[in-house]
């Protein structure tokens, strides 16, 4: 069965095959929105608004635990990954993949090992079977095309991108907004690395390789803005195992 709503602006996709049981559902829904309640940039009552108003002190423990993460990702990413990167708090580069996380872990507490969770570009896979989940990447110069098609069991894929949001990621040591690339994908084990890794190879722009190549267990796809395409090591690995 699969499920769709509009949460943190965008659609949320939950794929559980064989089960007609909507309660597991509908608690993944409601988790993503208290996500959503507490850290959305657009609700001036969220408590990360609250927080970069100052009006929240000390922060809830969620809230201090993401401020945390967000800390030791941009230590583990050499500042590319950066919650400040605009100045005031935004942990919408971090929230997203660790949402998808958060659903995943209710959905496995219910005794469901086979589902794929998708929000954005940003794709969570579990199998505990046969099942093998394809999963398209969207080729930003063509949009609906498939750039390469994945064939995941238990795994992550994030993209990140300016092709349809326009300029919403920061490079942190700049300050200015990230251009040079058009989209990276990362796949790996874990979402919330990948989320993070995904940003902090598009913010690095030009000089991505360093980055793309030493991220060990994770894959990354570049698409740069003369339309020339890039694989790591460890996604053409990941090619030649399919």
């Amino acid at each position: 069965m699969r499920q769709v709503q509009q949460i943190m602006g965008l659609p949320v996709i939950i794929d559980i095959p064989n089960t007609r049981d909507l309660l597991v559902f509908e608690k993944c829904f409601d988790r993503l929105r208290q996500i959503d309640q507490r850290f959305s940039l657009y609700k001036p009552d969220s408590e990360t608004s609250r927080y970069r108003r100052g009006e929240v002190d000390p922060p809830s423990r969620e809230l201090a635990k993401v401020i945390k993460e967000c800390k030791a990702a941009g230590k583990e990413t050499d500042g590319y990954f950066s919650a400040w990167a605009g100045g005031a708090f935004d942990p919408s580069g971090y929230v997203k993949g660790w949402a998808i996380d958060e659903a995943g872990k209710l959905i496995q507490k219910a005794g469901f090992g086979t589902f794929c969770i998708a929000a954005g570009g940003d794709i969570m896979a579990r199998s505990d079977g046969q099942k093998i989940w394809k999963i398209g990447i969207q080729n930003p110069l063509a949009s609906g095309k498939i750039l390469d098609l994945l064939s995941i069991s238990n795994g992550a894929v994030a993209t990140s991108g300016n092709y349809e949001r326009g300029l919403h990621i920061i490079n942190p040591k700049t300050k200015q907004p990230a251009d040079e690339l058009l989209s990276v994908t990362v796949i790996g084990p874990d979402i919330i690395k990948a989320d993070v890794l995904a940003t902090a190879i598009f913010a690095k722009g030009q000089h991505y390789k360093d980055m793309a190549e030493l991220t060990a267990g994770y894959g990354v796809l570049v698409v740069d803005k003369s339309s020339k395409i890039y694989k790591s090591p460890s996604y053409r690995s990941l090619e030649s195992s399919r």
